[in-house]
């Protein structure tokens, strides 16, 4: 098991299921580690305002059973599992600025655990204001080109009572205040003053909408009352409330402390959570892995058409039959199939792929971790022209 620790540079490793947290709450994890590796899960936790030390494997764990290092990875062996940890009061309390510094914390971590692979598709499991954390970490990293390759390799995220907004006309901060209460029993503090007067919450949902387009999302939420406190997270509040294919909707059987916590794989509550998963995963891996595409001749297709494909996207496709065509792809996991003579393709991006059958054909690829300058003005001026000729 590695352990990753933001104040030093070093990497520490420890032995058995039993891993004691430094000092420093500021750590990201490695909770299962398979040689091969196909796809990074993160685990994010919640408000922790009674300052446990051990917060960030409680919140996944019950009688001792940390679900997602003693029964996922039976089931999606070729998935890297790490655990998140911060201080989440520092965060929330401090409000906007904390909420940041937190999300660039993630960002910092993901990224160096994900130096040999940084294009590994990437899941996030999120539980409650955990959620909050992770969508400003990929609005951070989706205008930031240092940590740009963390939001475009994000496949998914699952969210287990994340709050998006408030529900029955009030605001997100409500909802965070509501969660607090229902974990410490106190009516109020200046803790909770700071989560509901500042508009961290309803800034950081305004700008996460603008992604909502770019992920596939399980939506898991509460449907049973935490004693006094009633319904933490109603199911308003917890859903983003898109379309079937972005968004499961997924109620529980169980209340906001229990909602991601399973002591056996056999509980039907773990084996609903684990197979939307395992969908989600296997997914993202077949995403990242596009097999070229069937193509069959067609002599009517053979013919000098002088056909041009353009595309600008994240993942674009294409598949040329003919003769003299020309393909132009700006973004990341382009894939290029053609059949022909004389054909020419260009692509910029990372993790280009492109297959040619025929004779005089040319490909010119871009990575864009070391792009010669004016190699790449020269291609995005072609580029331009073609796409403005659409």
């Amino acid at each position: 098991m590695v352990f990753w620790n933001s104040k030093k540079s070093e990497k520490t490793y420890r032995t058995g299921k039993e891993l004691q947290i430094e000092t420093s709450r500021n750590f990201l994890k490695i909770l299962v580690n398979p040689s091969e590796p196909t796809v990074d899960i993160v685990a994010v936790h919640g408000l922790n305002p009674l300052s446990k030390q051990l917060h960030a494997e409680a919140t996944w764990t019950t009688e001792g059973k940390l679900w997602l290092r003693d029964f996922l990875p039976k089931q999606i062996p070729n998935a890297r599992i790490l655990l998140f940890g911060y201080n989440s009061n520092v965060a929330f309390q401090a409000s906007t600025a904390g909420v940041t510094e937190q999300a660039e914390n993630l960002l910092n971590q993901v990224e160096a655990v994900r130096t040999t692979d940084p294009n590994r598709p990437l899941i996030f499991i999120c539980h409650s204001l955990g959620g909050i954390i992770v969508k400003r970490a990929l609005v951070h990293s989706n205008n930031d080109k240092i940590y740009k390759a963390i939001k475009d390799s994000t496949f998914g995220i699952a969210f287990f009572s994340t709050p998006h907004k408030g529900g029955n006309h009030a605001e997100v901060g409500d909802v965070a205040v509501r969660i607090a209460r229902s974990m410490l029993g106190s009516p109020s503090n200046s803790f909770m003053d700071a989560l509901k007067n500042d508009s961290v919450m309803n800034a950081i949902t305004r700008d996460f909408r603008q992604l909502l387009e770019d992920f596939q999302f399980l939506t898991f939420y509460e449907t049973q009352p935490l004693g006094c406190f009633g319904m933490v997270v109603t199911q308003d509040s917890a859903v983003l409330g898109l379309p079937g294919t972005r968004e499961k909707q997924i109620p529980l059987d169980a209340d906001h402390r229990q909602i991601c916590k399973f002591a056996s794989d056999e509980d039907p509550r773990y084996q609903q959570v684990a197979d939307n998963i395992v969908k989600m995963v296997n997914a993202a891996d077949s995403h990242n892995h596009i097999d070229p595409p069937h193509m069959e001749s067609n002599p009517e297709e053979d013919k000098c058409n002088f056909d041009q494909s353009k595309s600008n996207s994240a993942r674009n496709e294409s598949t040329i039959l003919g003769r003299y065509n020309a393909t132009i792809q700006l973004g990341n996991g382009n894939w290029s199939t053609t059949n022909g003579d004389t054909n020419k393709t260009h692509q910029v991006g990372n993790r280009n792929r492109s297959i040619q059958d025929g004779e005089g054909n040319q490909t010119v690829q871009f990575s864009t971790d070391s792009i010669d300058l004016w190699r790449f003005m020269e291609m995005l001026l072609l580029g331009t022209k073609y796409l403005l000729s659409m």
